[in-house]
């Protein structure tokens, strides 16, 4: 009888044991498919950051950086002449032709031409028109870009420049032409100006 007792109790321990065993298992388990506690941030730490990843960011923080240099931009020495030009062209006090000048208070042809340039660095330009033509490397009609001067000859002798102005780049120039008027700006691209064209001159 003793020993059907102890029999019953040891089957009893060893029933219990493989219960307890298989608990113990099943909930080791479920603990290691649990996520991470979010709130826990020492145990969810992302290995890679998704946003850095997908839009690099450049090491060039300044979006201005480049953006207006050199030849990138297209802009040249003759878009500045051009602007100082036409800066003159549009003063609300208007600068006449005045004999000799070369100032904000008037201008002769040449004069007008000297200003600017100077302006722009040209500090060697010289004063007058008949110089002024040898400043560069000589342009035909068609060859001429924004900036350029452009010097046409009058009906009375074709062998030298009789007058000149800055080129804009639209079949136009601005110059300060004659007594009585102002710095403006001409229609050169008719025929008149073509058959009197005298040279250009690139500055660049």
């Amino acid at each position: 009888m003793k020993n059907n007792i102890m029999i019953i109790v040891l089957v009893t321990l060893v029933a219990l044991g493989v219960i307890i065993t298989v608990i113990i298992a099943s909930v080791a388990g479920n603990s290691e498919k649990q996520p991470p506690d979010s709130s826990d941030s020492s145990s969810y730490v992302l290995s890679e950051d998704p946003v850095s990843d997908s839009y690099p960011i450049s090491v060039d923080s300044d979006p201005q950086s480049g953006s207006q240099s050199g030849s990138d931009s297209g802009y040249t020495v003759g878009d500045d002449i051009v602007t100082t030009a036409r800066a003159i062209l549009e003063r609300e006090d208007k600068v006449p032709f005045l004999e000799n000048g070369a100032t904000l208070e008037g201008f002769d042809n040449s004069g007008f031409i000297y200003y600017v340039l100077r302006e722009n660095g040209f500090i060697t330009c010289p004063r007058g028109l008949q110089a002024q033509t040898t400043m560069g490397r000589r342009l035909e009609y068609d060859e001429l870009k924004r900036g350029d001067l452009v010097f046409f000859y009058n009906e009375d002798d074709s062998s030298a420049a009789g007058y000149g102005g800055i080129y804009t780049g639209r079949g136009t120039m601005i110059a300060c032409l004659m007594p009585g008027t102002y710095v403006s700006e001409t229609d050169i691209s008719g025929s008149y100006h073509r058959e009197h064209f005298f040279c250009g001159v690139s500055l660049s």
